[in-house]
């Protein structure tokens, strides 16, 4: 009785997962971090592009997958920031086990500083490395607290934060970065 019991809300919670993560890719994981801005979102059409600029008023997207002039996506994402006047900004990370130096830290923080709101930030899927520019923006930028910056990398935007998950990296990587932003007894 126990066995088919627990069967059944394990298939419940699978269910419930999949149903979110349908609803994820079907609003392109956009999301508000701080209400103006910034904004997060997976990589974006160039209609997306040109809607959010209507609603949001966005002057500045931060493209986390980096420059890549020979691909479709990057061209159209080019144009059609150009067509609307949105700076666009390319900065290559890697979600792949790969921890950001101090270095890199200082650099988005930088950059998240004097980007010219609202922001859009994003990358492939809108849900690791958006989670963590997300959270260095709401501790670094924004001055919000811990739990608030930590949010952004939860599965409220489908990132799971386990260790033996390759985009485990991102979380490792604000841990590291949390005495710089105001959490040094984290």
């Amino acid at each position: 009785m126990w066995g088919k019991r627990a069967f059944r809300v394990s298939l419940a919670i699978l269910a419930a997962i999949g149903v979110y993560a349908v609803h994820l890719v079907a609003i392109g994981n956009f999301h508000t971090v701080i209400g103006g801005t910034p904004y997060r979102a997976a990589q974006p059409s160039a209609e997306d592009i040109a809607l959010w600029h209507q609603r949001h008023g966005s002057k500045t997207i931060i493209n986390l997958r980096g420059a890549n002039p020979a691909a479709d996506w990057h061209r159209e994402e080019q144009a059609a920031a150009r067509a609307v006047g949105i700076r666009l900004i390319d900065y290559k990370m890697s979600s792949k086990r790969r921890d950001l130096s101090a270095t890199k830290v200082e650099e988005l923080l930088g950059i998240l500083a004097t980007a010219e709101a609202p922001v859009l930030i994003h990358c492939r899927n809108g849900v690791d490395r958006s989670g963590l520019v997300s959270a260095f923006y709401v501790a670094g930028v924004a001055g919000g607290s811990e739990f608030f910056a930590e949010l952004q990398l939860t599965p409220v935007y489908g990132h799971f934060p386990v260790w033996f998950l390759s985009a485990f990296a991102m979380d490792r990587s604000f841990e590291m970065a949390e005495p710089r932003l105001g959490f040094p007894d984290s």
